[in-house]
């Protein structure tokens, strides 16, 4: 019961997270663009929800079975057009890593330190 509780708890808050981020859109130092689910339409959340096979919590159990740690952020972004989910891991070591999970098949996509 507690352990479903704790999930529950931890849905609720990334759901948060998700739908109240704040930057829409940026480009990094190499010019990739990324969209956040930020300020963009509803139309635009239900069509980013609908193109997603995989629920947000499980996208957080692959990237702690690969980088154990304490989450500290989980969104759906699109990069260059791709829709992944980002989850922010701190981990034992004190290491903000960033882990990418493919939303269509929930494997491991890429994890690195965060810049």
């Amino acid at each position: 019961m507690k352990l479903l509780m704790r999930d529950l708890a931890i849905v609720s808050i990334l759901m948060f997270a998700w739908l109240t981020s704040v930057v829409p859109v940026r480009a990094d130092e190499k010019g990739v663009n990324e969209i956040e689910l930020h300020n963009i339409s509803d139309a635009e959340k239900v069509k980013w929800a609908k193109a997603t096979k995989v629920l947000i919590i499980d996208a957080v159990r692959t990237a702690t079975a690969h980088i154990p740690g304490q989450v500290v952020q989980a969104t759906l972004e699109s990069l260059n057009g791709r829709l992944l989910y980002e989850i922010e891991v701190v981990t034992g070591e004190g290491k903000v890593v960033e882990v990418f999970v493919d939303p269509q098949t929930g494997k491991l996509i890429e994890a690195g330190g965060k810049k």
